[in-house]
């Protein structure tokens, strides 16, 4: 009888859980345009673990839409065949970055917007995909730890075999180079030409390798994250196998980001909900926190080169996250315990916090930002649902509002004290006026009475 009641118990708390996220989703749809500019949702016939867009786009015949390409994988969890799949998804041309105005004219509403363009036959689930610089070549990590790379032009695929177990690191470092970092606990760099061997190991991690990101600034340096509760920051030209800065986390980290501008900043989040910002300049603590997730942080990225402020992150919470670090000088008090965080506080919601896009209702597993076109983004998760972007720039439409409702009031503010000087001038030549009057008639009595 226990068993029985402690099932329902369970299956009651599952069905409360799914009647909390079904109505977040219908909250959310209703909000749709007002939060984004544009949004695609496409059903795809099995999930997606990684996405990843190709760095260019395209201009339809009348100048209407855009074409943008993604590359997806599938995870079948079955005997079913996996496949790398590249997709089109036409988009409005007002998105792209050098749209003009002058060339539109009457959109084609009979488009099919989503497609797949080419697929390639990939043994076994599709743990990562990662497109080259040039957008010529998509590597790709398996389940058994079999590294695949395929050319967007050809049909075969080069095979580059050392890891152990399954990974679902990749990164490219040069057009020429890329690193990959496995459940083995080994990072190790490619050459491209040499699928044979690794040019070099990094066994710095005792643990399952659970993200790498490559510091474009510096040149040479990778940052890790790990199940050990370590992030080590290597330098490529280093013989030795120490890591250059190795830092002691009291949680374990699922995802690290170099910041593409600044080499000497970091972000990195886990199974605390809390995304983190280091100095590698001085890596006793964090330079800051940014709480805003309700459950682990899985991933992260940077913004790519329009916003570099900008940081997005994703959680098992089901959400997406865009920070604004233009507003770290914001006063903020971090909530030290979960009853802090729930207060409604002046300071209770992070300052940095600028977006939440709550477009999935299961986990998210990837999200990808779009290098060319701003803020345009794509997410996958294993509600099977693949999810396209662009939020509204509503921060900066209310901004631009605000100033020009200051610029009326000054103007307003002007013209009534102009209004009030001239009147002020005109009350005064009055009062001369009459002044002048009264002594010219005292004038006139004094001489009468002389005369007399």
């Amino acid at each position: 009888m226990e068993t029985i009641a402690a099932q329902r118990q369970i299956l009651g708390e599952h069905q409360l859980r799914e009647q909390v996220i079904n109505e977040e989703f219908k909250i959310w749809k209703k909000t749709v345009p007002l939060l984004y500019d544009t949004i695609h949702t496409q059903a795809l016939e099995h999930s997606s673990l990684s996405v990843d867009f190709l760095p260019n786009y395209t201009y339809s015949d009348d100048k209407n839409t855009i074409s943008v390409q993604l590359v997806l994988g599938t995870n079948s969890y079955t005997k079913e065949a996996d496949f790398v799949r590249l997709a089109s998804l036409d988009l409005p041309a007002t998105l792209a970055p050098d749209f003009s105005k002058d060339a539109i004219s009457l959109p084609d509403n009979n488009v099919s917007t989503f497609k797949i363009t080419k697929s390639w036959n990939h043994p076994g689930e599709v743990n990562k995909v990662k497109v080259s610089p040039d957008g010529r070549k998509i590597a790709t990590f398996d389940n058994t730890g079999v590294i695949h790379l395929f050319d967007i032009e050809e049909s075969n695929s080069i095979d580059y075999k050392f890891h152990s177990s399954e990974g679902y690191s990749l990164e490219w470092v040069s057009q020429k180079e890329f690193l990959s970092g496995a459940n083995d606990a080994k990072i190790v760099l490619w050459d491209v030409s040499n699928p044979g061997e690794p040019i070099k190991q990094f066994n710095s991690h005792s643990a399952v390798i659970n993200d790498i990101s490559y510091s474009k600034p510096s040149q040479h340096l990778f940052a890790s994250v790990a199940d050990d509760f370590t992030t080590h920051v290597h330098d490529i030209r280093s013989p030795s196998n120490l890591p250059a800065i190795a830092i002691e986390n009291s949680h374990a980290q699922n995802a690290v980001a170099a910041h593409p501008e600044i080499a000497s900043l970091i972000a990195t989040g886990g199974k605390d909900n809390v995304v983190n910002l280091w100095d590698l300049r001085n890596t006793k603590e964090p330079v800051r926190l940014l709480f805003g997730h309700n459950d682990s942080v899985v991933g992260l990225k940077w913004d790519p080169g329009f916003s570099p402020s900008h940081l997005y992150s994703w959680a098992l919470d089901k959400r997406v996250l865009t920070w604004d670090l233009n507003n770290l000088g914001t006063e903020y008090t971090y909530p030290t315990s979960e009853t802090d965080s729930r207060r409604k506080t002046k300071f209770t919601e992070d300052p940095c916090l600028k977006f939440v896009h709550g477009g999935h209702t299961n986990r998210i597993n990837e999200v990808a930002v779009h290098p060319k076109i701003p803020d345009l983004f794509a997410s996958v998760g294993d509600d099977t649902l693949l999810e396209v972007f662009k939020p509204k720039t509503i921060v900066e439409e209310e901004e631009a509002e605000s100033e020009a409702a200051e610029d009326e009031e000054e103007n307003e503010g002007g013209e009534k004290q102009e209004e009030k000087e001239n009147a002020s001038k005109e009350e005064k030549m009055d009062v001369d006026g009459k002044n002048d009057g009264n002594k010219e008639g005292e004038k006139e009595e004094a001489d009468a009475e002389k005369s007399s």
